[in-house]
């Protein structure tokens, strides 16, 4: 069985995911900035139905428009996003997975937003908005 395994500093949230995943991205838009405190967000994207939440005592939300953000209230640890056009998906923070090196991104979201100092010499396509989440 395919299996991706993610987990926070504290492990007080613990995923497995039995799917492959089905996007891998870089998003430069300023609410994922500020969410992860980074220059750029990279994110991976794993079917609900497939997803075993082992551990999420620490779990906690915070909804931003039609986004909601989830992260661990114990560490801190920025863990993934849902989206309410994407409702089949959760799009968990590269990072917080535990090979994260197997996720590479396959392409850019919101690549005008992205920061003039960041110099990231890919040629993967880069979108004006999302790709992979609809639009309301």
């Amino acid at each position: 069985m395919i299996s991706h395994r993610g987990h926070c500093r504290c492990e007080g949230v613990v995923i497995l995911a039995n799917c492959e995943p089905e996007i891998t991205v870089f998003c430069h838009c300023d609410d994922c900035r500020r969410s992860s405190g980074a220059p750029v967000l990279a994110a991976v994207s794993f079917e609900k139905a497939h997803i075993e939440w082992q551990a999420s005592s620490t779990l906690a939300k915070y909804v931003n428009g039609s986004c909601t953000r989830l992260f661990c209230n114990q560490c801190g640890s920025p863990i993934a996003q849902e989206h309410e056009s994407a409702p089949t998906r959760t799009y968990f923070n590269t990072a917080f997975m535990d090979e994260p090196e197997r996720y590479p991104p396959t392409a850019h979201s919101y690549a005008p937003e992205q920061l003039a100092w960041l110099e990231l010499n890919d040629t993967l396509t880069r979108h004006e908005k999302t790709f992979s989440i609809e639009a309301k």
